[in-house]
């Protein structure tokens, strides 16, 4: 008889989040419930856990009521009755709040509950809110089990007081099969160069932008694409015109394309395309940061792209300096250009590049192999 895990997330899925899925598809021995306020994108995936939503199955009147009792005890009680009728073994939390969330629900079953955080929890929401930071410390002295990208991200916890024996890297894998290593990376007449990701200031895309520009002046031939849009944040919109502004100033508007958000089919297909993927991420002023590393790098690295990247957060694991990729200290736009130089005039070192970092991602990131790794952390804990 199969055991059952009830994962729980504010949302199921967002089209940036869209790891979460994968990681739930891949774990192998466990029945999968997912627990969720509003499910997103259910049609852009082939297969779905069994569900329970909220924002669907309760009518509006006992909605707010299950709000208002999670204010009071810590859960949903509805939340809570599902775990119990699945008679799960374990919960897992897809981010730091959620995992607070589940808490009451795990120490009233009796059951383990594993948290995983991914970015902003572990960086910019204890920074700009103390009430988290205390909050997080019940988690951290509740919680039996806490996940993260790599050891940047465990850091992070660590110093929210977070005891690091209960700290495990998990790795956030894809499906190899949808991205192909390439079989050759000579280039066309210009060095196609691509970006992918939210408009929000931690992944530095104008510091990738003036590293285009400058490698353009440096005598280096070449295109930006640029997947991705602004949120309906002051924030993100004032990175959209800071951005399309530069670009305009600059005139580079027959060097730079942008494409908007687009399926996530259609990102897999731009990936042969272009021949060096930049990931310039930053921390952000209001201290966000990506946690551990985006997972268009992991899926980048699978093609067999050349990497350039800034030393931020877990991104040094998949770009590893003179070995996958280039990596640059943040914000610091010569050493991208410099680096983008190099790959253009080289083509021999971007192949190379790209099959260690294909490799790397075959042997460390490969989604059937982080599902088992994940139903192994689940079974010593029950």
């Amino acid at each position: 008889m199969k055991k059952t895990v009830a994962h729980t997330s504010l949302h199921y899925f967002e089209l940036s989040e869209n790891w979460i899925h994968t990681q739930i598809k891949h774990l192998k021995g466990w029945e999968r419930l997912v627990l969720t306020n509003e499910t997103k994108n259910l049609q852009t995936v082939d297969w779905h856990p069994k569900i329970y939503e909220r924002r669907r199955v309760l009518p509006v009147g006992f909605r707010e009521l299950d709000s208002i009792a999670m204010k009071l005890i810590g859960y949903y009680p509805s939340f809570y009755h599902e775990v119990k009728k699945a008679k799960a073994k374990l919960i897992h939390a897809h981010f730091g709040p959620m995992g607070y969330l589940s808490m009451g629900i795990a120490r009233k079953l009796q059951i383990p509950l594993v948290t995983t955080f991914y970015g902003y929890d572990a960086s910019e929401l204890p920074r700009q809110s103390p009430s988290w930071q205390e909050n997080f410390k019940d988690l951290f002295r509740t919680g039996d089990c806490f996940l993260v990208e790599g050891p940047a991200m465990g850091e992070k916890l660590e110093a929210l007081g977070c005891p690091s024996e209960k700290i495990t890297i998990q790795r956030l894998g894809i499906e190899l099969d949808a991205y192909p290593e390439r079989a050759s990376n000579a280039r066309g007449e210009e060095l196609k160069i691509l970006m992918v990701g939210r408009f929000v200031e931690k992944k530095g895309f104008i510091y990738g932008l003036r590293a285009f520009q400058k490698f353009l002046e440096t005598g280096g031939k070449g295109a930006l694409t640029i997947v991705g849009d602004s949120n309906d944040s002051e924030g993100s919109q004032r990175i959209k015109r800071q951005m399309a502004e530069f670009v305009e100033q600059n005139q580079l508007q027959g060097k730079v394309n942008f494409k908007g958000l687009i399926p996530l089919q259609e990102l897999k297909n731009e990936y042969p395309g272009h021949d060096v993927f930049l990931a310039p991420s930053i921390v952000a002023e209001n201290g966000d940061d990506e946690g551990g590393l985006p997972v268009t790098i992991i899926e980048a690295a699978a093609t067999g792209m050349a990497l350039v990247g800034s030393k931020h957060c877990d991104i040094p694991e998949v770009i590893q300096h003179n070995k996958t990729g280039l990596l640059a200290d943040e914000k610091k736009v010569e050493q991208l250009a410099d680096h983008l130089n190099r790959l253009d005039r080289n083509s021999e070192l971007r192949a190379e590049f790209g099959k260690e970092a294909a490799r790397l991602i075959r042997k460390d990131y490969d989604a059937v192999k982080q599902g088992k790794k994940l139903a192994e952390i689940y079974d010593d804990l029950c």
